[in-house]
């Protein structure tokens, strides 16, 4: 399957499809990032990015990478509202999306922060080479940077 990615200012016109389909699958944080990210900040973090990845000019998949609000320290990002939509998943958009935001973030800092809600999604972010973590509420994932 063909795809580009492009770096988001504005959120494309049919960003609100996007996450109405994330919507339905139960992943309402699509929908929070169209609240947060006002085109070039996402709330209070200029350094923040996010990322869209397109298949015949459309929305495809969506992630940023932020501050993380959980550990405020600058040594710390978080990847967040990510989300590709179902049938395009398993085709490469996903790590292709995840390896935009990884490289980001980690020329930011050396930890980088998620949460994974569902089993898939766990496993796709160890496929990725995240490590999981154990005993913490706002974070299932983490990679630190070499």
């Amino acid at each position: 399957m063909a795809f580009e990615l492009q770096r988001l200012g504005p959120l494309p016109a049919d960003f609100p499809a996007l996450a109405e389909a994330a919507k339905q699958e139960g992943f309402d944080f699509v929908h929070r990032l169209g609240a947060r990210w006002d085109g070039a900040r996402y709330m209070d973090d200029p350094l923040a990015t996010v990322w869209g990845a397109f298949a015949a000019e459309a929305l495809i998949a969506i992630g940023a990478q932020t501050h993380d609000e959980y550990d405020p320290s600058p040594l710390h990002r978080r990847i967040r509202h990510f989300y590709v939509r179902a049938h395009h998943r398993r085709g490469g958009v996903g790590r292709a999306l995840a390896a935009k935001l990884i490289a980001d973030a980690q020329g930011l800092a050396p930890f980088l922060h998620l949460r994974a809600t569902r089993t898939h999604s766990a496993a796709f972010w160890d496929s990725v080479g995240f490590g999981r973590v154990t005993g913490r509420e706002d974070r299932t994932h983490e990679w630190v940077r070499d």
